[in-house]
């Protein structure tokens, strides 16, 4: 499956467990600040119980949603459409 992982955070805390965690959760792609794309055998609630520690719970805002990568359409570099191409089988 292919997810979007979408966050609002308050910049006063130090993020890298969760940059980590998202990384640790699959293929990913990102390149748009607060927006990562990933390819995991995950669920998205799976993926979002793992996150959800890692956020401000008063202040953050967290979306984990599955996407259907053959119905798409953007302005992104190249790689961008690389990464979806390659990785949408």
């Amino acid at each position: 499956m292919i997810y979007l992982i979408t966050y609002t955070i308050s910049k006063n805390r130090d993020y890298t467990p969760l940059y980590d965690a998202i990384k640790n959760s699959g293929t990913w792609w990102h390149y748009i600040d607060s927006s990562w794309i990933v390819k995991s055998d995950d669920t998205a609630n799976t993926i979002f119980q793992r996150l959800k520690p890692l956020i401000d719970q008063k202040d953050d805002y967290l979306l984990v949603i599955k996407v259907d990568p053959s119905s798409r359409q953007g302005w992104l570099p190249r790689k961008a459409w690389d990464w979806f191409r390659n990785n949408s089988n």
